[in-house]
């Protein structure tokens, strides 16, 4: 119906913000190159009268026309208070519902990786203290709010974010007036327990050329707190589809202080065969890292050696 491990939190935050480039990610190699001012496949037309229901509809026109997403060109730069880290340019790929990569490098060396499947969904920075571990966690255990994260991430969000994640209009939303805003706030269980708001701001005039409808994408704790914002400056529409996607954002972490700039190249849509996803969407490629069990709080058993 509509209506823990020890890890530096800046460098989960960089990560999961590499991934929310592609969570909340947008991008571009140029606005006039990637923006299609009018083809066959109109784009998503903005809600009307801003109501939970039509918000829902609106998202989901968008989202249908999306199965597959690649970019290889994507470019981060953060920001942790007065600090800049260094540029990454990663390369996102997505298949809904649930698979989902994305890999940075930094002067060409690999320095995160965040992905996911339908059973499992895990990360890795390759400068994490002490331990460079591949951070992993079983859906079904965090789904039952086992799992105590060290960075508040709902991995959904990264698909939100790119605005292809579908909205259960089965589900109970409200739609808040904030002004020149409206916003589609849905209730859901945080991973470690206490309950959150995914809130999706709609700017209420429509949208010019090559700017967003849809402007932020923010999980907020039950007291109003801004866990993370995502918030999109400039969109690409996508000329075979019409769907709307990211071109430039920014995503926010106010408690840590932690921000994230992303920049994405053209989109394409491909055909990922099975034989490409089973290689593409599993951590088996980082099997020479060592590994550590979210759920279970703990460093993965070693690998038994095995007999000569």
């Amino acid at each position: 119906m509509i209506r823990n491990p020890q890890m530096n939190p800046c460098r989960i935050a960089c990560l999961i913000a590499l991934a929310g480039a592609s969570l909340l990610g947008q991008g571009c190699n140029s606005l006039a190159k990637n923006l299609r001012l009018g083809t066959s496949k109109d784009a998503p037309i903005a809600p009307q009268g801003f109501t939970a229901e039509q918000m829902v509809v609106y998202l989901n026109d968008n989202s249908k026309r999306v199965q597959t997403l690649q970019c290889n060109n994507v470019s981060i730069d953060s920001r942790q208070g007065d600090q800049n880290a260094p540029g990454l340019e990663g390369l996102m790929v997505l298949q809904k519902p649930r698979n989902f990569r994305m890999k940075g490098k930094v002067v060409g060396q690999p320095a995160v990786d965040l992905g996911s499947n339908n059973d499992e969904f895990w990360y890795w920075v390759s400068k994490a203290e002490p331990v460079p571990y591949v951070f992993h966690c079983n859906y079904s255990e965090l789904s039952y709010g086992q799992t105590r994260m060290p960075f508040p991430f709902q991995p959904e969000m990264v698909i939100q974010a790119l605005g292809v994640s579908d909205y259960d209009p089965t589900r109970s939303y409200l739609a808040r007036d904030a002004g020149k805003f409206m916003e589609l706030v849905e209730t859901v269980q945080g991973p470690s327990g206490p309950p959150l708001q995914k809130v999706t701001v709609f700017q209420k005039q429509t949208a010019e050329a090559g700017k967003p409808q849809v402007v932020k994408y923010i999980l907020r704790d039950n007291s109003g707190k801004d866990i993370c914002v995502s918030e999109v400056y400039d969109i690409q529409i996508h000329a075979e589809t019409g769907a709307i996607l990211p071109l430039r954002m920014k995503m926010t972490w106010p408690q840590e202080r932690v921000e994230m700039s992303l920049r994405f190249g053209d989109f394409t849509m491909p055909q990922i065969t099975p034989d490409r996803a089973a290689r593409m969407f599993q951590r088996s490629d980082l099997g020479n890292q060592p590994g550590f069990d979210l759920a279970r709080g703990m460093p993965d058993a070693p690998p038994t050696a095995r007999a000569p």
